[in-house]
Formats: structure tokens, sequence, C-alpha cells
């Protein structure tokens, strides 16, 4: 196992070898390791170059490094990965290997293909389509020396470890990933947002009564997004979404879903499902009601998002008056 410890603030690797790195002071060169340090406020990439530690890889990024990372390691690779919700995702793989030029070169490519899979992986998008990461990202692989190595790409002991464990490393650094974010990516409004827009569209046709509901519409939402049936909806309209964004539907170009296109009725028949799962009949008929109403965020919303909010806050709402008004 790679040497890993804490200290002055930043999160040290010992791995002497031969390194091919993205970060500021990167490129190809010998080095005694990789530091990971947080930098608080805003810093150009010469300001951090200059700070860089020497001899050492330096990696940079805005979360808690002794918090937000992971390590994990194989027969061949050790991975260390950092990574926060919406900021850089760095990773560094020490490869207990002596490659030729072309195999250090074909294990970054690797790398990077497993990070970028792993954010897809996450749900991480921008602009509703999928990305594999942020424009701070960086990479680095180091050799410390072994068994020669002319290739390490999938399809070879070294490259499949390697791939796997640069994927395991960086979603377990992002392993607490909050229901609101996943909510976002995945359906591009947040848990407050959903909360809003039940309270906004029950106003207008509150119990007389009632009183506060605020409470009770919260338990509600809160134990159907405990249950996994519901986040199958939520991902499966994320995932179409960004398909679609991508100009990836079979017959449904980008600019098509961008205009919410008559011709595709699924996304209403994925809506209708998912009130019918949370609250039968009187859900799917409030998730019309809620669907012409579109309010708050859900007029922005995309295709397939829109009629998964619309079926989720109806499910929610309908729930409500059944508690308020007969008492179940």
């Amino acid at each position: 196992m790679t040497g890993v410890r804490v200290e002055e603030g930043g999160l040290w690797v010992e791995a002497p070898g031969l390194a091919l790195s993205s970060t500021v002071d990167g490129g190809l060169r010998r080095v005694k390791g990789a530091v990971f340090r947080q930098v608080r406020g805003r810093a150009t990439c010469g300001e951090m170059e200059a700070g860089a530690y020497p001899d050492y890889l330096n990696f940079y990024t805005a979360v808690d490094v002794e918090r937000r990372h992971a390590v994990v390691s194989g027969g061949w690779v050790d991975v260390v990965a950092t990574a926060g919700l919406g900021n850089t995702i760095n990773v560094l793989a020490v490869l207990r290997i002596e490659p030729d030029a072309r195999a250090l070169a074909d294990a970054f490519r690797l790398a990077a293909e497993a990070k970028a899979v792993a954010a897809c992986d996450l749900g991480i998008r921008r602009g509703g389509r999928r990305v594999g990461g942020d424009v701070s990202d960086a990479v680095a692989v180091v050799a410390t020396g072994g068994a020669a190595q002319r290739y390490v790409g999938l399809g070879t002991d070294v490259g499949e470890e390697l791939y796997r464990l640069v994927r395991e490393a960086v979603v377990k650094a992002l392993s607490d990933l909050g229901v609101d974010w996943e909510l976002r990516q995945n359906l591009g409004v947040g848990y407050g947002d959903l909360l809003n827009a039940a309270m906004e569209i029950y106003s207008r046709a509150p119990v007389p009564g009632a009183g506060e509901v605020g409470k009770a519409v919260k338990e509600i939402l809160d134990a159907y997004l405990a249950d996994p049936n519901v986040w199958a909806f939520i991902y499966a309209a994320g995932e179409l979404d960004a398909k679609a964004a991508a100009g990836c539907h079979r017959g449904l170009t980008a600019e098509e879903h961008a205009g919410d296109s008559k011709k595709i009725i699924a996304d209403e028949a994925l809506g209708v499902a998912l009130a019918q799962y949370i609250n039968g009949f009187k859900a799917v008929e409030m998730m019309y009601w809620i669907d012409r109403e579109k309010p708050g965020p859900l007029a922005s919303l995309p295709m397939y998002a829109d009629d998964i909010a619309a079926a989720l806050l109806a499910g929610i709402l309908s729930r409500l008056y059944d508690k308020l008004i007969y008492g179940v």
C-alpha cells in the first residue's frame, strides 16, 4: 500500500517514480510522490504553480482533503482520489510496474476514462448533459517500478485493476451524495424547490381548518424519497433527458427535446406510472392539474423531468389530502 498521510494541511502520498500528470506542475517527470491541497478562495494557475512543493505532484481543490478523500488498493495499483459536489475531482494512480512510455500514456488515458465514467455513473450534469468532470480536475499516474509492462490497457491485469479502482475511488470519495444534489442532477430541482412547490399548490386549495401543513408535507416527501422505486423513476427521467439533450435519443432530435415535442408521450406515461404507484387514480388526476399549473421551477424543466416532478408532487399532495380529510 502506498504511504498516505495528512500533514501541513495536505494529503501526502509517498510514491517515488516516473509520473505523467495534468496537474499545474505536471507533464512527464520523476517525482517523490504527490500532495493534495485545499485552496480557500480564488487562485490562478500561476499562483498555484508558484506555491507548489518541489519534487511532488501538486493537486488543488476547494474541498477538505482530509475529509473528502478515498484510498483503494489492489495487487498492482493504489488509487487516491479527492472529490466534492460541484467541485474538482482529482485522481492519482500509483502503479507498481516498470512501463515504457507508451504504457504510461495508456495508463493515464485509462485513469482519465475511468474518472469520467464514474462522474457519469454518479449523474453529474452540466446544462442537462452528462459530463466527465470539471475544468479544474487533474489526473496523474506514477510508475514506481516492478515488472516490466508494455501494455496496460483494458484486457490486461494491470489495466483492468486500474480502471476498476479509479472508478471505485471516485465514487467512494463522493459517497455522501445528498438527496438535494441528486434531485438537482436528475430532475433539475432541489429538495427545497419541491417543498416550496408543494406548498404553493396546496395554498391554492387548502383544507379548511387544517392549519399549518408544512411538517406533514415534509414527512410525506421524505418517506417517498426513501423509496428506491421512486428513485427509479427519477433516474429514468434524468437519463432520458441527458440522452435526448445530447442528440442521442433515437427518433428525437435535441431541438425537438428542447421544445417538448408532442410526438413523445412516454414522458407522460412515466409520470402517470409514478403517480399511480404513489397514490393511485387520485394522484394521476392531480398530476394533470399540476402539469397544467407548472408551479415554481417546473415550467423550466426538460421533457421527462417535468412530468416526473409533477407526478411526485401529485403523489405527495394527494397523500396529504387523504391524511387531512380522511385521516389515512
